[in-house]
């Protein structure tokens, strides 16, 4: 491997990696959601199903939440990005 880039580039390869990995972890909270499914207590009074209720309220915010900073980093980015030029004489 090469030496770590540092500047512009290596902000950029550091906001990149994150972006993965916060989509790595919001796919693995809708997989822990659609198997919390199956656990689900019968009993929609019991303790149990409190239980279940405030895990799943829980998931859902920190799935809301990396939604938020997947934004963040997608706006980042594009005020990053650089501005296209266009070839003298085109519209």
């Amino acid at each position: 491997m090469g030496a770590p880039r540092t500047g512009e580039d290596g902000v950029i390869d550091r906001v990149l990696e994150l972006a993965v990995h916060m989509n790595m972890a919001s796919e693995a909270v809708v997989e822990a959601a659609e198997q919390l499914t199956a656990l689900r207590p019968e009993d929609p009074g019991s303790a149990a199903a409190d239980a279940w209720s405030q895990v799943m309220d829980g998931l859902m915010a920190l799935n809301v939440q990396l939604g938020c900073m997947e934004r963040v980093l997608r706006t980042v980015m594009r005020e990053r990005a650089p501005v296209p030029v266009r070839a003298s004489g085109s519209h």
